[in-house]
This record gives structure tokens, sequence and C-alpha cells, in this order.
């Protein structure tokens, strides 16, 4: 039996504007992936990730995401992330933060990293501390229930 191996990238998506937009959630982002791949690498590039793309974790708040992609098309997904510069009219940046091969290790660094995003956004004053303490609780019981 041929089992089917995957990657999981965390990302993170800075906004040059600074704002959070709650509009974007896991199918929209998906999209997003799914054009930046067929846009940078055709259609046997987009064909080849189409079926192992998936959004298994997004925070829209903190701009953190996990996506889980097939091992032979990560590379593919990584860059086509890494490519993307604008998103409904918006500038963004995309970093790759962690790859991982294990859905367990990809959430060890989301939680870290989670953490870190609440951490900064209550010291540059975009939410009071109590703000933070909740979204990191709860960021950090959304990514613990991922599930493979």
């Amino acid at each position: 039996m041929v089992r089917f191996k995957n990657r999981y990238l965390l990302t993170e998506w800075r906004w040059h504007d600074g704002r959070v937009d709650e509009s974007l959630t896991d199918s929209v982002i998906l999209g997003i992936l799914r054009q930046c791949v067929a846009v940078n690498f055709g259609d046997a590039g987009s064909g080849a990730a189409h079926s192992s793309v998936a959004v298994k974790y997004w925070n829209a708040t903190t701009g953190l995401g996990v996506v889980r992609c097939g091992r032979d098309v990560h590379r593919e997904v990584w860059c086509g992330m890494t490519l993307l510069r604008d998103v409904k009219g918006r500038s963004v940046t995309v970093r790759v933060l962690h790859n991982g091969g294990t859905l367990r290790s990809s959430q060890a660094a989301a939680l870290r990293h989670s953490r870190e995003a609440y951490e900064r956004m209550e010291k540059r004053g975009a939410v009071r501390a109590e703000a933070a303490r909740k979204g990191s609780s709860a960021a950090t019981r959304a990514i613990d229930s991922l599930q493979p």
C-alpha cells in the first residue's frame, strides 16, 4: 500500500497597511493559493497541486496559517505563496515560517508563532492585554484541535 506523503507549511501573511481583514477565510485563502500556483506554474503545476493543497488552519487576526500540500509539489506551493504580492487590492508579503513533515510539528511551531504575534500586537497597541490573552487562548484551542 502506498502512503500519500504531505508537507505542512506554517505561513505568515503580513499586510502592508496593517489592517485585519476578517473576510479572508480558509476557502478564500485556498482559492488564492491555487490561483498563485496556476499563474506561476501553469496548468501542469496547477493540476499537480490542486488535489493536495488544503488550508488546515487560518487566523485572520495574526495572519498565520497552516497549509497542507503534497510532498512532491510543496516547493511549487511555497514559491507561489512567496511570489504573491496583492490580495483583493491590498499589498501583502507571505513568508513560510516552518516546513514540517507532520502536523504535530507544525502545530508546535504555530503555537509558538501565534503567542509571539499576539505579544507583538499588544506591544504595538493594536489590541489590549485582555484581548491578546483571549485571542491567544482561542488560537491555542483551534491549533490543538487540528486533525490530520
